[in-house]
């Protein structure tokens, strides 16, 4: 699932916004970022979802018809490793079935 609030635009530009090519184009960053990984995982199944709302929202309300819900967490900030970001948090304490967070690999992100 790839979410997407409007959050950084201005009210004189929300109203002209052609919701249908923004909605486009955030379907194209879902298959980017997904790409490589169907070939990889063939038996895993995974419907693609994008939605405008927020992403917590959105996946507390998908966990009722899902066997697993898995949030990525970004690791940023001096105590990461610690602390869950809202998304995670929101989701672990609210989905309708089991949730795995996953962080990053460190080794991959220095490379």
């Amino acid at each position: 699932m790839h979410a997407w609030r409007e959050l950084f635009i201005g009210p004189v530009t929300l109203p002209s916004l052609d919701w249908d090519a923004v909605e486009q184009e955030e379907q194209a960053e879902l298959a980017e970022r997904l790409a490589g990984w169907q070939e990889k995982y063939p038996d895993v199944h995974v419907q693609r979802l994008v939605v405008r709302d927020g992403a917590a929202r959105v996946l507390v309300k998908q966990s009722a018809h899902a066997r697993l819900v898995v949030v990525g967490s970004h690791g940023r900030g001096s105590v990461a490793g610690l602390v869950l970001g809202s998304v995670g948090h929101s989701v672990l304490h609210r989905a309708d079935c089991p949730v795995v967070i996953v962080r990053p690999d460190l080794g991959a992100r220095e490379q």
